[in-house]
């Protein structure tokens, strides 16, 4: 990103001026250009590499003094929905969670539960490793994550950004479940514990069956498709259930016969029985209606998706959650930073930085937070399992869920 910040908002601007000509009025003319072609994350990223690249200049003696020290950062935009409160969530309640939760494939729940259960972001998700789960204490450690940026810098693990990145996570039951489902066999220390869904067909080059790293972009992709799940629950159903219902939708009602026969048209043929099975269970989902008295089934209105209300961009949603569950459960910011990984601030619930090193986290406080994670995990899991049961396949991933 640094790179292509360079190339694309810094050398265009400054890549042909002396250093010694660059002044608060110059980098003022920059600032305000950028910002009104790009938001205030990328000016903020391109004020810090072009302060350092100053600061350099000067330490090296090449300038007298930091010129950039003399021109405000600008603003935050103000948001007048966030400010009244009006504005989308990106945090998910746990009832909210169950429905993105059944909008995956069983191979991913346990990927989604140990984000929701640990606030990971996906590249620690991706470096975990199996010598940094502790089942029998029922903790992991946070230590090395997965970068991926691209071909010309590649891919590979590295240690966090900063050493509040090193942490130790308590694990709810459901974590430590799934986690114990995804340990690879063997007893490797350096194994990875989540992967992606391994090798396929010959032409992927990669034989059925092997373990493969995790793509926090195909992750990411998933994660999306998903949530265009939930907004039309038919984007769930099994092949036979979709045409099923796609066949309604094309029609004013239609008993089971003529739906049966009206398949055999389009070239999909189905028993008058199966089409007869699957039409409660799609009544059961809300997507079709019927009338009793003459038999005939027709499909819904589709509304808005159960997560309309929310602003769900990527799997980072998911530590949003974990942060914001904890938070409603009343545990201190403080925990809260440590978990997350964050070094912390100067806010005024968190006190100061002396006394933020005079406290600790107990055995107490821990518990606190695996009782939190487990209560909304339990919610979750119970309507992600119900779910599923009724707009996917018979019997539903029991395997998946422990004790229901």
């Amino acid at each position: 990103m640094t790179d292509s910040r360079l190339r694309t908002h810094l050398r265009p601007f400054f890549g042909t001026r002396a250093v010694e000509d660059i002044t608060p009025r110059l980098l003022r003319q920059w600032q305000n250009q950028l910002a009104a072609r790009r938001g205030h994350a990328t000016v903020m990223a391109c004020r810090s590499i072009l302060f350092r690249v100053l600061q350099f200049a000067e330490d090296e003696n090449a300038i007298t003094a930091n010129p950039m020290r003399k021109v405000p950062a600008p603003k935050r935009p103000v948001d007048p929905d966030v400010l009244l409160g009006t504005a989308k969530r990106r945090v998910l309640t746990p009832e909210e969670a169950g429905v993105l939760l059944a909008a995956f494939p069983p191979f991913w729940w346990d990927h989604v539960i140990t984000l929701l259960g640990c606030g990971l972001r996906i590249s620690e998700l991706a470096g975990l490793r199996a010598g940094r789960v502790d089942l029998a204490r029922g903790v992991l450690q946070v230590v090395d994550t997965r970068y991926q940026t691209g071909a010309k810098y590649g891919s590979g693990f590295k240690g966090p950004k900063s050493a509040a990145g090193v942490r130790e996570i308590p694990l709810a039951y459901q974590v430590a479940e799934a986690i114990a489902r995804q340990l690879p066999p063997g007893h490797d220390p350096a194994a990875l514990v989540f992967t992606g869904p391994g090798g396929g067909p010959e032409r992927s080059g990669v034989p059925r069956g092997t373990r493969t790293v995790l793509s926090r972009d195909n992750f990411r992709r998933l994660y999306l498709r998903a949530v265009a799940k939930t907004a039309d629950p038919a984007t769930s159903l099994s092949p036979t259930g979709r045409d099923i219902l796609e066949a309604l939708r094309a029609s004013d009602g239609q008993r089971a016969s003529e739906l049966a026969e009206r398949l055999a048209v389009t070239g999909r043929r189905l028993r008058l029985a199966t089409v007869g099975a699957w039409l409660p269970r799609l009544e059961d989902a809300g997507l079709v209606a019927a009338d009793s008295k003459v038999a005939r089934w027709s499909a819904t209105a589709v509304g808005p998706g159960p997560l309309h209300q929310l602003r769900l961009s990527g799997p980072h949603d998911l530590r949003h959650t974990f942060a914001t569950w904890l938070e409603d459960a009343g545990l201190p910011a403080r925990v809260i930073d440590e978990l997350m990984g964050h070094a912390g601030g100067h806010h005024a619930e968190r006190g100061a930085a002396v006394g933020r090193a005079y406290r600790h986290t107990t055995a107490e406080m821990q518990a606190r937070v695996v009782s939190a994670i487990e209560e909304r995990l339990t919610i979750a899991l119970k309507i992600a399992e119900q779910r599923w049961q009724t707009v996917s396949r018979p019997g539903g991933p029991h395997c998946l869920i422990h004790g229901l």
